[in-house]
């Protein structure tokens, strides 16, 4: 009896080695698609930190948040913005497009001479960004910082990714650079729907201490919103803070 149970599990045991050699090739597969598979849709999901930290909430249980702009400057939103800002005594971050600064020099400068601070957004926020090489990814944030710092004298630390993607390109790229990559926790989706209305509901929805809100100073009627965003936050109790004073990182090298 015992004989035969033996030789009945050496039996089962034959089979399920040779069962798993000959489908290791299959398995093989399915483990890297799934890894695959995963490692692309962490790529859109900036707060993951899947591919690379990043900052995406300050830690406070104060009402902070901080009110970011992306793919600037603009020759006429981004003054007005920078008005009602001023305004209404508020900071914020500006995170630039290396080829918008040619021309609008002067706008970054009364950014910065207005206590705002400017991050780098990439050279060319190119519709094929996330598929260039990590060579070609990092000359393009050097090209940036140097034409930030050829035009305020100050070279940024703050990133923040075209449309918010980190894959590992990107994380390569960015290596021994320095930089503070900061996502977001509330998307506005201004550059969808710009209605001040509906962006309020879904601001308020996802609100809390920390928050970092995601803008766009080039989309029509941005000094609008901008306006009716800052009295909605001040309305609900919330203070409008450095970005850099939410995160506690540095602005600048």
């Amino acid at each position: 009896m015992a004989l035969n149970l033996i030789h009945f599990l050496g039996c089962r045991f034959d089979w399920i080695s040779g069962h798993l050699c000959s489908h290791t090739y299959v398995y093989i597969l399915i483990l890297f698609g799934l890894y695959l598979g995963i490692s692309v849709a962490m790529a859109f999901v900036i707060r993951s930190n899947f591919h690379h930290p990043a900052i995406s909430k300050g830690k406070t249980t104060e009402k902070l948040c901080a009110l970011t702009f992306d793919d600037g400057p603009d020759p006429e939103n981004t003054p007005a913005i920078l008005e009602t800002l001023g305004r209404q005594k508020v900071p914020a971050t500006f995170f630039v497009i290396g080829r918008n600064l040619e021309g609008n020099e002067l706008i970054l400068r009364d950014l910065d001479a207005g206590g705002h601070l400017i991050g780098n957004h990439s050279w060319s926020h190119a519709n094929w960004f996330d598929f260039f090489s990590p060579h070609r990814m990092r000359r393009e944030l050097i090209r940036t910082a140097e034409a930030i710092a050829g035009t305020i004298g100050k070279s940024p630390l703050l990133f923040r990714p075209p449309y918010g993607v980190i894959n590992p390109m990107l994380n390569k790229a960015l290596k021994g650079l320095g930089y503070h990559v900061i996502g977001w926790n509330i998307r506005t989706f201004d550059t969808v729907n710009p209605e001040p209305e509906k962006i309020s509901q879904n601001v308020l929805r996802k609100l809390s201490p920390g928050s970092i809100i995601l803008l766009h100073d080039h989309v029509a009627g941005a000094p609008g919103l901008t306006d009716h965003l800052i009295r909605l936050l001040k309305s609900n109790g919330y203070r409008i803070v450095p970005l850099t004073q939410l995160t506690q990182t540095e602005s600048y090298a």
